[in-house]
């Protein structure tokens, strides 16, 4: 479609409509999602209304018990003083590694500590621990209120439970302060004789990770009832919940799905119980921590009130959004594709206006999907490989959608004028490096699509592997992976509307001829690794649905992005069996 007859500046005035409209569009496809909303009705920082207790492990960036780096006695008491007015109380889980300044530093700013005792299957470890928690009881037996001689021992098979029972006896025998043992409601109706060794029962409610998961809304009812059963079958002894809360960021488990909102309304729900029916609780945890993400994945880093640098990540009972910083990223859209209009802005500009608003809102839609995933390498950055694995796909998502974006011109018709208008040849001379940087890389090369295409691929596939394999810490990286599936599609949607779809079938979408046609027989050399890739990718789906169910919503979206991913490499396979049709018989001697 050719443009009609009309002044440059008059295709300039259109540009500059469609750039402000499809960017208004952009910056509302961000707001809508993030936009904070209201969760619970208690404010969290109200005096009235201060947590009893807080898991309080103060590790940082770069800091982790299995590498045996802890924080400093400077940052351990920065830490303690930040959760002043919010809690309290705090929960430690070993009396080491750091943590002996707690209960001094604790006793002068007013905390009570509910002092940790780290046990693991190693023997001399466990003695070590054992001793310190008792001197630290005996010189501040104003700061620690109670000791818990133990952490999920049984739910880790750390320790047989006769173990358990002689260090809990020795720790009893040796303190004054109530002794107790701390484990998933599961481990304590299994043995019941802990109850007889223990001062008060303490029982972990994570509904998130249930093996049967529980939905952040439908929570409530299910802590209560599991309480009760406890209270029921563990008679004469007061019950603590020694760890309830909710992850606000990771992968969904069924219809339990991590975010700031559901964490806060979790926080404010829970509270809200806890005042009505008397309990006795510790929050987990404090402060985010990214170390555990080794462990559990992201969802393990992320179940703390305050985040890594101890700001409070909501207010529960007020406005709370999942991404705040979500103007940052909007903003970040509409830039990335201001780049990309400008580095073909004579072809734009030469567009009828009606191709020229398909343009500018097709190259908006891939700068926004582009910008979601620097967002996800941002807030997903927890290690090296974390950071390279986000950085490469960023890369390769960045340059496939320049060949998507120069495709889409080709398909418009446009023809380039001589001369753009004066703003544009003003803000094109300031991107005049990049386009000539860009201009010795092979963009229009078809291989160069299909190369990347193929790899994101691969590696689509690996992570579907994974997710059937070993998915419970796994997250589902959409964000890496939906720009080129999503351009393709869309680039071929408008291929049609414009007369320019060829093909039959599933040749259609093919992606050897997206952006160029194969020469006859190139296509079918590639028969045998397009057909087992798109074989996994359309068969991994059912086994990830199969773990994950229909509840969880984020394993629809991934399981409808893996097989959209097959379709243009079947109809590679398409393209291939039309070709093999089409070829001369050879003559027979």
């Amino acid at each position: 479609m050719h443009a009609p007859k009309s002044r440059p500046a008059t295709r300039f005035v259109w540009l500059l409509l469609f750039i402000a409209v499809a960017a208004a569009a952009g910056i509302a496809a961000w707001w809508w999602p993030n936009r904070p909303v209201q969760v619970g009705h208690m404010p969290f920082a109200a005096q009235s209304h201060v947590v009893e207790s807080m898991s309080f492990a103060p590790f940082r960036r770069g800091q982790s018990p299995l590498s045996r780096v802890y924080p400093s006695a400077e940052q351990v008491i920065e830490d303690l003083h930040s959760l002043k007015g919010i809690t309290r109380g705090i929960r430690t889980y070993t009396s080491r590694e750091g943590l002996e300044v707690v209960p001094p530093e604790a006793q002068k700013i007013g905390l009570n500590v509910m002092q940790g005792v780290w046990l693991g299957p190693e023997r001399d470890i466990n003695d070590k621990e054992v001793a310190a928690a008792i001197a630290l009881a005996n010189r501040y037996p104003d700061a620690i209120k109670s000791l818990v001689v133990g952490n999920e021992v049984l739910l880790r098979k750390d320790l047989t439970v006769d173990q358990l029972i002689a260090y809990i006896r020795q720790v009893k025998a040796a303190v004054k302060q109530p002794v107790t043992y701390a484990d998933v409601w599961e481990f304590w109706l299994r043995f019941p004789q802990l109850l007889a060794e223990v001062d008060f029962v303490t029982v972990h409610f994570l509904p998130y990770w249930e093996d049967l998961p529980i939905a952040a809304g439908h929570s409530m009812p299910h802590i209560l009832e599991v309480y009760n059963t406890v209270k029921a079958k563990l008679p004469g002894k007061p019950i603590t919940i020694g760890e309830v809360g909710w992850p606000s960021e990771g992968r969904s488990r069924r219809d339990a799905v991590p975010s700031r909102t559901e964490a806060a309304g979790f926080i404010a729900d829970f509270m809200q119980l806890a005042q009505k029916e008397g309990l006795s609780y510790n929050l987990v945890e404090a402060f985010d921590q990214p170390w555990k993400v080794k462990l559990e994945g992201t969802v393990g880093g992320a179940w703390g009130v305050l985040d890594e640098v101890r700001q409070p990540k909501f207010d529960v009972g007020g406005m709370v959004s999942n991404l705040p910083e979500w103007p940052l990223f909007a903003g970040l859209s509409v830039l990335l594709a201001l780049i990309l209009l400008v580095l073909h802005a004579q072809a734009v500009v030469a567009l009828a206006p009606a191709a020229m608003a398909v343009a500018v809102v097709f190259g908006q839609a891939l700068a926004a999907l582009l910008a979601a995933a620097i967002e996800r390498v941002l807030e997903y950055n927890y290690s090296l490989f974390h950071t390279l694995e986000g950085g490469a796909a960023v890369a390769l998502q960045a340059v496939f959608a320049l060949l998507l974006f120069r495709r889409l011109l080709a398909v418009l018709g446009s023809k380039a004028v001589s001369t753009p208008p004066q703003p544009l040849r003003s803000l094109g001379s300031a991107l005049g490096s990049l386009r000539r940087v860009l201009g010795n890389v092979p963009l229009q090369h078809p291989r160069l699509a299909e190369a990347i295409y193929g790899l994101l691929a691969l590696w689509m596939a690996y992570h579907a592997v994974m997710l059937v394999a070993a998915g419970r810490y796994r997250d589902f990286p959409l964000d890496y992976f939906l720009l080129p599936v999503a351009g393709l599609l869309a680039l071929r949607l408008i291929a049609a509307a414009f007369d320019h779809n060829h093909g039959q079938g599933l040749g259609r979408i093919a992606l050897a001829t997206t952006f160029a046609t194969p020469p006859a027989g190139d296509v079918q050399g590639r028969f045998g690794w397009e057909a087992m890739l798109g074989f996994l990718l359309l068969t991994l789906p059912v086994l990830v649905l199969a773990n994950e169910t229909l509840s969880n919503r984020e394993a629809l979206y991934w399981c409808a992005l893996t097989a959209a991913y097959a379709l243009p490499l079947l109809g590679n396979l398409a393209v291939a069996a039309q070709q093999r049709s089409a070829a001369p018989v050879p003559a027979t001697v």
